[in-house]
């Protein structure tokens, strides 16, 4: 089972997990459940795997852009209720620094500072990076309004998958077998690069 000791965590972020289920999958040993035949228990191990998959596959691949030096942001639109888990991963590894996650719809923020963690739900992302835009220009004053970093961002990360390509590894179908098309779009890799008007599908298929 993918869930593993985290089980019941992964079950409760599922879109169709709902409270009556949740209690029911809690009365059940973890050993029993796992080797379960039940066509409850089954799908209970089922619904809990696919968020355990879809957070492994969101963690390693939404990608971060600077907001001048206090926010970072990217697209995300997971299948389950898994947005402010991926958002709070991400402020953990970049501890001080505002991480927004979200797509047109909503959004999660969320902020790491000596240890603890801050948590905002919002609307789309574009509404949530205007807000705190606003702010931080308020709190900081004309002198400090964010813009775009100079670094070039999207240079940096072709320079970062030209160094990892080696062509005795490409498999683009193992690729699209872990990583499927839905799986892509939710986490922003399919979405149209203005510069080079390619998704990362197409630079896997271009080498």
């Amino acid at each position: 089972m993918r869930a593993g000791r985290n089980f019941l965590f992964y079950l409760r972020l599922h879109r169709d997990c709902s409270e009556r289920l949740l209690a029911r999958a809690g009365q059940v040993e973890p050993a029993d459940l796992e080797t379960s035949v039940e066509r409850e228990h089954v799908r209970m191990r089922k619904m809990a795997d696919e968020v355990a998959g879809e957070v492994h596959r969101m963690k390693a691949f939404v990608r971060l852009t600077p907001l001048g030096p206090f926010v970072l942001y990217g697209f995300l639109k997971p299948r389950h209720r898994i947005g402010e888990h991926i958002c709070e991963h991400f402020a953990r590894r970049n501890a001080g620094i505002i991480v927004v996650l979200g797509n047109g719809r909503e959004s999660w923020i969320c902020l790491c500072r000596e240890g603890r963690i801050w948590r905002k739900w919002g609307n789309g992302l574009s509404e949530s990076l205007e807000g705190l835009k606003f702010a931080l220009k308020r709190d900081n004053g004309p002198q400090n309004e964010i813009g775009r970093d100079d670094l070039d961002v999207d240079h940096l990360w072709q320079i970062f998958y030209d160094s990892q390509y080696c062509p005795e590894r490409e498999n683009l179908a193992a690729f699209r077998r872990h990583m499927p098309r839905r799986d892509q779009e939710a986490a922003g890799m399919r979405l149209v690069n203005k510069k080079r008007e390619a998704s990362l599908e197409d630079f896997f298929l271009g080498q």
